[in-house]
């Protein structure tokens, strides 16, 4: 993925858009424990979290962000942002004006509780807001290429929201979850998994795809490194030490996985907690 320059930004007029249009957006890559602020003057603003992670504020109101959440912003509402000590974020604000975005608002609203979004696991929403960033800096974008990425992001945006729901809960998802939290720490396997709960492999793996966007397996996987990180964060524990605690034998095979899933190997991130911890 192309890398972005920090701190762009690009304002464009009324009549390039005027059903719903870009009126602003802004890339923002911040340093561990910088503080920013928003604010939606009239109209509709989306606060989409790229990556990394912060504590976004509203009058009382605190938000925990992470890739593929947001904030909206509207009538006015300031927000402020505090990166991650650690993981600082990577956020994009997209400012949207025009006839519709009353519209817009409305379907978030019916969707979300509060001002705190949820774009799913898939990272369309994100992709396509870092797609448009790319398109507004090239030193030769054009108004077409603009509001072709605009419409790409805005699209995606209102798929999410109008997508089918489906059903809140499933017996077996709700079991497979909750054993895979109980015992992440065992060898444990899908088709392990699928005997303990009584039913086809098959049938669990659709479950997963429906109701977490991943395979059974990537979400075992993707639990222990939430589990790894948490460990290197709040434990005083070696890589050997967490590595058995999260379910590996093999520290390589960990050491890999870890390294593919967080973007840096288990004895550096836990070498950069503890000098953030000191």
């Amino acid at each position: 993925m192309e890398k972005l320059k920090n701190n762009l930004n690009f304002n464009y007029s009324d009549h390039r858009f005027p059903d719903v249009r870009l009126e602003t957006c802004s890339y923002r890559e911040y340093y561990p424990s910088q503080t920013d602020s928003f604010v939606s003057h009239g109209g509709a603003a989306l606060l989409v979290v790229s990556d990394g992670k912060g504590v976004v504020t509203e009058e009382e109101r605190r938000y925990t962000v992470t890739k593929g959440k947001g904030i909206l912003i509207t009538g006015g509402m300031t927000v402020g942002i505090k990166a991650d000590s650690i993981e600082p974020a990577e956020l994009i604000y997209v400012k949207i004006g025009g006839d519709s975005v009353k519209q817009l608002i409305n379907l978030i609203e019916k969707r979300e509780h509060g001002i705190l979004l949820d774009f799913g696991s898939n990272g369309k929403i994100p992709d396509s807001a870092r797609d448009m960033i790319t398109e507004c800096s090239k030193t030769y974008s054009s108004d077409y290429g603009i509001m072709l990425a605009f419409y790409d992001f805005i699209n995606s945006v209102y798929e999410h929201y109008t997508e089918k729901k489906i059903p809140t809960k499933n017996i077996y998802m709700t079991r497979a979850v909750e054993y895979i939290k109980q015992n992440y720490n065992q060898n444990l396997s899908v088709e392990s998994l699928a005997n303990i709960l009584g039913i086809e492999r098959s049938y669990l793996s659709r479950l997963f795809k429906t109701y977490k966007n991943k395979s059974t397996q990537n979400y075992i996987i993707d639990y222990r490194m939430r589990q790894a990180k948490r460990m290197f964060e709040e434990e005083d524990m070696n890589v050997s030490q967490v590595c058995a605690a999260v379910g590996y034998t093999n520290i390589y095979c960990f050491s890999r996985i870890f390294k593919s899933r967080v973007g840096m190997p288990p004895k550096e991130y836990m070498e950069r907690c503890r000098r953030h911890g000191a």
